[in-house]
């Protein structure tokens, strides 16, 4: 910005010319770019969805075939009666049974020849085969709840299937392993558990289901809910891991989790990169083409105005401090016109600010004596009548004792500046006036350091104060009112703090009382007097802070400078 403005005016006008120039195209190449990558997006990723749809489909209508073989097993009455007396059957009864079994196991792997069905008989069936086996093989393993894995099956809904992602050998001559999706589901007869129906699908049998090459850079996962983990299912080449993907998702029908597609961001850009080399070339052409056009129109519109300038500054200081001083020009055109008006309004620029300062000294002493003029009479008027109709005692001759000194201090010869002591004074008359003319039970403390007696303040500062401490701190309050001023030397000023405990107000209440916008009850006009006599007298040294919470009180702090002999800006008298 700095250098913005050291740059000559002909070239600030072709830069702005420039910026509103180009940034219509950038909004608009912005817009047609946006929407052509946008639409690029959008196609690849309809495309990778719908065959991710295709996958997920097939990969839910494994699961629900794995189901229903469940189902049928678990219906099988010959199975069932089998278990049920497994006891009583003799050699033949246990052959004819593996024939069965075998028969129904090899039927039902007809349609997926990997997927594995084993029955755990929860008794003894005198019987250990490939399909038929003992149930202390589910004993040993540990199930998520920290249960065995039997304990854990059994314990579930009679309708469940309990779902299960985890490793486990090819078969038990191998040592190699590999991970599955097994199924488990209670075999039920008359509501009593017979055995354990587990259904095992390797994991990596849902490739099957993704016969198409995916993208550089993108792979397809799958990810397990609640406790299963996440697998990743096929990875298209790269050497480098992606760090930005859209996200493609296809919940699974069973509760185990879901699969998904990351397609990289990259994938869309490296389609686009000729796109953008030209959307590049084209642009910066344009640039060159308008930084030409914009230079040259700007040297003719400013040429006259610097024809002017060159004119103005040879002749400013003269301009400036001699009156007789003219501007001429040959040329009677809009310049011509810019030059003389131009010097004119110098002129009686410096007639205004003449007259200007006259006048705003003058209002400034009229406001001043305004405002003092101005201050509540009706104390002495209340006051003058209260005395009339009491009857002559002590308490009248102390009322008019303090009257006298309270007015001979005010009067003060007419002058506006009085000591801090004698302000002090003039506040602790008042208030014994306030007590005599109210009959308020209140009392009151004034403190003050020894050295700042002496010091000047505005006369009458601190009374409109006091005044709302009194009449509207402490109103309704009968007896226990408190009152506390106080003036203390802080640095090269003096704080004056007046202290009540009575009902106080709330934040907006004072905001309102410090721009002068509070209601009567506040004594809003008062507040404001004190605010137009420091903002006059002490324009770039004091300070007005209240300090109020609901029925704890209000403390108004007043600081001005302590000088001994201070400056006043309008001369009023000491």
């Amino acid at each position: 910005m700095a250098t913005f403005k050291r740059l000559r005016y002909r070239h600030k006008i072709a830069i702005i010319i420039f910026v509103f120039a180009l940034l219509p195209m950038l909004v608009l190449g912005s817009f047609l770019t946006s929407r052509i990558y946008n639409s690029k997006v959008k196609d690849i990723l309809a495309e990778k969805n719908a065959q991710l749809v295709s996958s997920v489909k097939g990969i839910n209508a494994l699961l629900v075939s794995s189901v229903n073989k469940i189902l049928f097993i678990n219906n099988n009455y010959y199975i069932i009666n089998y278990l049920e007396t497994n006891s009583d059957q003799n050699l033949v009864g246990i052959m004819d049974f593996s024939d069965y079994l075998q028969s129904v196991m090899k039927a039902a792997k007809t349609e997926n020849t990997q997927t594995e069905i084993v029955i755990y008989a929860l008794k003894d069936t005198n019987y250990d085969g490939e399909f038929l086996r003992s149930i202390s093989n589910l004993e040993k393993e540990r199930g998520h709840s920290g249960m065995s894995l039997k304990e854990e099956i059994l314990n579930a809904k009679n309708e469940d299937i309990v779902w299960k992602i985890k490793q486990a050998k090819l078969n038990a001559n191998s040592d190699i392993s590999q991970d599955y999706i097994y199924a488990y589901k209670k075999l039920i007869s008359l509501n009593k558990a017979l055995a354990i129906i587990e259904v095992r699908i390797p994991l990596n049998e849902l490739l099957g289901f993704f016969p198409y090459d995916i993208p550089k850079g993108s792979y397809i996962s799958f990810e397990g809910a609640g406790e299963y983990g996440d697998y990743k299912l096929k990875a298209g080449s790269g050497d480098k891991p992606e760090s930005s993907f859209y996200t493609l998702s296809e919940p699974m029908n069973m509760p185990i989790g879901h699969i998904s597609w990351y397609v990289p961001k990259s994938l869309v850009i490296e389609e686009l990169k000729w796109y953008w080399v030209s959307v590049g070339a084209i642009f910066l052409i344009i640039v060159a083409i308008l930084v030409f056009t914009v230079e040259i129109v700007s040297h003719y519109l400013t040429k006259r105005l610097e024809t002017l300038l060159r004119k103005l500054n040879k002749n400013v200081e003269s301009l400036m401090g001699d009156d007789e001083t003219m501007l001429t020009y040959s040329n009677h055109d809009e310049f011509e016109k810019i030059g003389n008006s131009f010097y004119e309004l110098i002129q009686r620029v410096k007639e205004y600010y003449k007259r200007i300062a006259e006048y705003e000294l003058e209002r400034k002493m009229l406001e001043t004596q305004l405002l003092q003029e101005r201050l509540n009479p009706h104390f002495l008027y209340n006051t003058l009548s209260t005395i009339r109709w009491i009857s002559e005692d002590m308490r009248v001759k102390d009322a008019i004792n303090s009257m006298v000194k309270y007015y001979r201090i005010a009067l003060n010869k007419g002058s506006g500046i009085i000591t801090i002591t004698q302000e002090l004074d003039m506040i602790e008359e008042y208030l014994r006036l306030q007590k005599f003319a109210y009959g308020n039970d209140f009392v009151y403390s004034i403190e003050r350091d020894e050295d700042i007696g002496a010091r000047p303040v505005l006369k009458h500062l601190l009374q409109p104060v006091v005044e709302n401490a009194v009449l509207h701190g402490l109103n309704g309050r009968e007896t226990g009112g408190v009152i506390r001023i106080s003036a203390k030397r802080r640095g090269d000023d003096v704080v004056f703090a007046i202290s009540d405990n009575g009902a106080g107000m709330e934040q907006d209440k004072i905001e309102q009382l410090l721009r002068g916008e509070a209601s009567g009850q506040f004594g809003s006009y008062g507040m404001k007097n004190v605010l137009k006599r420091l903002e006059t007298f002490y324009p770039k040294r004091h300070m007005l802070e209240i300090h109020s919470e609901a029925g704890h009180g209000t403390t108004v702090l007043i600081r001005v400078p302590a000088a001994a002999d201070a400056e006043y800006p309008l001369g009023i008298a000491r």
